[in-house]
């Protein structure tokens, strides 16, 4: 059994070997048609004659290519303006949030208007059951009573589960 290091190795290698067997031709005759090989052995032996000058063009040109880098990355920062039609299309959600807490307000000032209604109902009920002799009209308001508390009880049970 092979070692994972030496099958990765000969996968490389085998790659390697295919991607050059299908490059080389077409690389070959482009260097035949403009005779690279001759133009870079010609410049290898001008830069071996004139170290300083190639060095300088060397370092000339990458110092050139970098200054263009900035200034291309510089125009485009300033070019570049704040999208304000994001920003605008923001307003709909604020408008929604904006609704949401108005509608909740509007709830619990309700859910407390209710509450202090069944505590007033409540106090009522409970000074006409006080009353030692009561008349038909205080039995008539006593079941009145009863039944719209009952009504408000069952309101506020059913926002409590809502």
């Amino acid at each position: 059994m092979k070692s994972l290091k030496k099958t990765i190795s000969d996968s490389r290698l085998r790659t390697s070997n295919q991607i050059k067997s299908w490059l080389q031709p077409r690389l070959g005759s482009v260097g035949r048609r403009y005779r690279l090989a001759a133009r870079i052995r010609i410049a290898n032996r001008w830069a071996t004659q004139h170290p300083k000058r190639t060095f300088g063009y060397v370092v000339g040109t990458l110092l050139m290519v970098l200054v263009g880098d900035v200034m291309v990355t510089g125009i485009k920062a300033e070019m570049k303006e704040p999208d304000v039609n994001m920003i605008a299309n923001v307003e709909p959600v604020f408008n929604g949030f904006r609704t949401i807490q108005a509608n909740k307000d509007t709830h619990r000032r309700t859910v407390l208007e209710m509450t202090s209604q069944g505590q007033t109902l409540k106090h009522e009920l409970d000074s006409l059951i006080a009353i030692p002799r009561k008349s038909h009209a205080d039995s008539i308001g006593i079941i009145r009573r009863y039944g719209q508390l009952e009504n408000l009880v069952k309101t506020l049970k059913q926002n409590d589960n809502d």
